[in-house]
């Protein structure tokens, strides 16, 4: 790393010395044929070698993490499974098991407070008490998967196992299954961030 800087920096100094050597008409001739290409050079391996190395390529080309994604199918398999567990355990007064994953709604307060996913948690819940879902696969959720999967993305840079549910509450409701507010009451109401989405008559579509 320290020899990479180095030869860095010396190609910058090296540039800049050869074009204040000479005179105004040659200045311009190595503007174009020699030191704009050597500088640019210079300057790319320093921003190169000054990101941490697994940082390097995601930054210069423009890719992170890949975060794989669940579908609706799936997901309701998961919070059924998880449902019939906490039933059976409490119908045997034994301990229910704790899940192997966590759903966290990344929407906002407003939207959040007119429906979530049934098992839902939000995501200022899940920062809060972080340390309480260590080791659990994230699935994490918005309208459409936008910004849930940037929130994933961020995750999976800082070491978490998660999954987007791309789709998330639009394909939800799609595919017609239950809602409930943040008491756990059962609801139709869905917000929908933007009335350029629309939800089947079942639902009551809420914008503001």
């Amino acid at each position: 790393m320290v020899g990479r800087e180095s030869v860095a920096n010396d190609l910058t100094v090296h540039a800049i010395v050869t074009f204040n050597s000479v005179t105004p008409t040659r200045r311009k001739i190595l503007m174009y044929r020699n030191f704009m290409p050597l500088l640019i050079a210079s300057l790319m391996l320093l921003a190169f070698v000054a990101q941490p190395a697994p940082a390097q390529l995601g930054s210069l080309f423009g890719f992170g993490p890949k975060v794989p994604t669940i579908s609706t199918a799936d997901l309701n398999k998961q919070l059924a499974s998880q449902r019939d567990a906490e039933a059976k355990a409490q119908a045997a007064g034994t301990t229910a098991p704790v899940p192997d994953f966590v759903v966290v709604d990344v929407r906002s307060d407003a939207e959040v407070n007119v429906s979530v996913i049934p098992g839902a948690i939000t995501k200022a819940e899940f920062e809060k008490n972080q340390q309480q879902y260590q080791g659990r696969t994230v699935i994490a959720y918005c309208t459409v998967g936008g910004r849930s999967g940037k929130y994933a993305a961020q995750l999976a840079k800082d070491g978490v196992d998660v999954k987007n549910y791309k789709g998330s509450i639009l394909k939800w409701v799609d595919a017609k299954l239950p809602l409930v507010t943040l008491e756990g009451q059962p609801t139709n109401r869905v917000h929908t961030y933007s009335d350029r989405y629309s939800v089947p008559a079942e639902y009551e579509q809420v914008t503001k």
